[in-house]
């Protein structure tokens, strides 16, 4: 169940692409629904089969509509990890204001940690286009400029494995002092995560909550128990109590959080039992949508004007021209 979800490929438009008009479509869904019901097929309860009947029925909601092209420098390229057997992917986003180099030095960075199988740049330049989001935030909203930070650590869940690979190391020990040595980029920092990366996101987040201005995770791919069906997210019962990002969740008691997942997202019913583990309520919220780009995308202009008050809160003011 882990990996199809984390291919995090769907978009609630394609049955009217192909042609099939809404009264067929779902004559042919309840068609569907009602021989997996009448034949007691325990299919009809998986992600499959709900993600189809979500998108005849409409019930996922609107689409996200991506912004226009902004002016944006992208710089990416790969590091070599000994936390990690393959090397790690990465890609910066400067948005209108914040340049490349000495000039970044103060920007604020926000560290972006992609779903499973997504990489980097389909983060910040293809699929979701985080890149622009916050390119048109900065200029057409007035947020406070930040540049952008997505790296991928293959899809070992951002926590150490028996097999040796420890992503969680990686992002504190290399990636993050990397940003800071190698590309200047030196000033406040946030975190945010889609699915697997929004498990990580929080994960860090409780691990050094004083690293970070705010923390938001989206549709995060959250597991209440070992046993509840985990897939490889984790090695063991008690490989999962080690990492249970709801036992730490008082670790972001002074945090500024944000959550955000569809309600008919599978990963719903965990990621509000989250929410209730936190000593208060957290920014964002639950509404229609589905664990795909058009939720994500639908809500991405509110995290990212979110995330810029949270820089805002904790970014000097310029001193006064003499």
């Amino acid at each position: 169940m882990t990996g199809r979800l984390g291919a995090e490929a769907g978009d609630p438009r394609r049955g009217a692409e192909a042609g099939v008009t809404r009264r067929q479509f779902l004559i042919g869904g309840g068609l569907v629904a009602a021989g997996l019901a009448a034949a007691g097929i325990l299919g009809w309860r998986s992600w499959t089969a709900r993600d189809y009947w979500y998108r005849l029925t409409g019930a996922y909601g609107e689409a996200g509509t991506p912004p226009p092209p902004y002016r944006v420098t992208y710089q990416k390229g790969t590091l070599a990890s000994p936390h990690l057997k393959e090397p790690v992917a990465y890609d910066i986003a400067y948005p209108s204001g914040v340049e490349a180099g000495a000039a970044a030095a103060t920007a604020p960075v926000l560290i972006c940690l992609p779903g499973r199988g997504r990489s980097p740049g389909e983060v910040l330049q293809g699929h979701m286009r985080l890149g622009d989001y916050v390119a048109e935030a900065i200029e057409e909203r007035g947020v406070l400029p930040f540049a952008v930070a997505a790296v991928q650590a293959s899809d070992t869940y951002w926590h150490a494995r028996e097999a040796g690979d420890d992503a969680m190391a990686m992002l504190f020990e290399e990636f993050l002092p990397f940003l800071r040595d190698d590309l200047g980029l030196g000033g406040p920092l946030a975190i945010m995560g889609w699915s697997m990366g929004g498990y990580g996101a929080l994960r860090a987040a409780e691990l050094h909550p004083e690293r970070f201005a705010a923390v938001c995770g989206v549709s995060a791919a959250l597991w209440r128990s070992y046993e509840d069906g985990v897939g490889d997210a984790f090695d063991s019962a008690s490989d999962y109590a080690r990492h249970d990002v709801y036992a730490d969740a008082g670790r972001l008691r002074d945090l500024p959080v944000r959550i955000d997942c569809g309600r008919q997202d599978p990963f719903y019913e965990a990621d509000a039992a989250f929410v209730e583990a936190l000593a208060e309520p957290p920014a964002g919220g639950f509404t229609p949508g589905g664990h795909n780009d058009a939720y994500w995308m639908r809500v991405a202009p509110a995290e990212i004007e979110w995330i810029g008050a949270r820089f805002a809160e904790v970014t000097p003011a310029p001193l006064p021209d003499a």
